[in-house]
């Protein structure tokens, strides 16, 4: 697979995101991203993607993310005029806001894209002629400020970027989750989770939401995250706990319980096991 990389855009690290207008009037050739997503909105016209080696019908109001390595192109290309929206997994750190709560988020920014890659590319997310001048607006915005670098132009794209993917997670037709294959069910689980993680959740719970099995959804659920339920749950608990850290003058034991732990020891075992520092020392290393 040739893979495009996110330099061949931009050479800024510190702010990993490029936007562009593209009008394609040749196929587009196949080629993957290198440790970087590209989310696509179809401004005009239609093409088909291929996506794999397989090929899928495009048109105008479409938006969908094509991940990391995850090799697709355009052929067939008639009036398809497109945006492309390049950026690195940590721009924004989309999963630690609290649009992570939201099964359509949960379903365009993370499953969808590890969906592509390991089944059949699916796009439930198309705009409407409302939503799509709204949508075309703020892209226009980001557009202007990228290229003219006034004052302040990297906090603006980052509050544009910011609006744009909790409308496109609001937009998400979330009802055809529910009568989906694979991994995309696992949206309002997904969501619950960043939502409840606080909360003692047991595995029965969850699979319920997305109406498979226990076994299945464990499989599943390791397939779409790297890891098994109670793990993700963990790490979602520790990431916060950590963030508490850093941002609050709350007690390690308030952190721990804020985070879903009654014993504040097990909490600071955990947390050393997966900083490799107490929580203490890491409060005193980061103030």
């Amino acid at each position: 697979m040739f893979r495009m990389p996110l330099e061949a855009f931009t050479q800024d690290e510190s702010f990993p995101f490029f936007i562009q207008y593209g009008k394609h009037e040749t196929p587009l050739f196949l080629h993957g991203h290198d440790a970087y997503s590209e989310l696509v909105i179809v401004l005009s016209g239609h093409a088909t993607h291929i996506v794999d080696n397989e090929k899928f019908p495009i048109q105008k109001g479409d938006v969908f993310i094509v991940g990391e390595d995850t090799e697709h192109g355009y052929a067939a290309p008639e009036n398809f005029h497109i945006c492309n929206i390049m950026f690195r997994r940590n721009f924004l750190n989309l999963s630690e806001t609290d649009i992570a709560e939201s099964a359509g988020f949960q379903a365009l920014f993370i499953l969808e894209p590890k969906y592509s890659r390991s089944n059949h590319f699916t796009s439930h997310l198309k705009l409407s002629a409302q939503h799509f001048l709204l949508v075309c607006e703020l892209l226009e915005q980001m557009h202007q400020e990228y290229y003219q670098k006034s004052a302040g132009w990297k906090t603006m794209i980052q509050a544009d970027f910011l609006k744009l993917a909790v409308l496109l997670s609001r937009l998400y037709d979330t009802e055809k989750i529910s009568t989906g294959t694979g991994i995309l069910k696992l949206a309002p689980a997904l969501a619950y989770i960043e939502k409840h993680y606080d909360h003692s959740l047991a595995v029965t719970e969850l699979a319920a939401m997305t109406g498979y099995s226990e076994r299945q959804f464990i499989r599943l659920f390791k397939e779409a995250t790297g890891s098994l339920p109670l793990q993700y749950i963990t790490e979602i608990r520790l990431r916060t706990a950590r963030e508490l850290l850093k941002n609050s003058d709350f007690s390690v034991t308030e952190i721990a319980g804020r985070c879903g732990y009654a014993d504040s020891n097990y909490f600071s075992k955990l947390f050393h096991r997966r900083y490799g520092i107490t929580p203490v020392r890491f409060r005193k290393n980061t103030s």
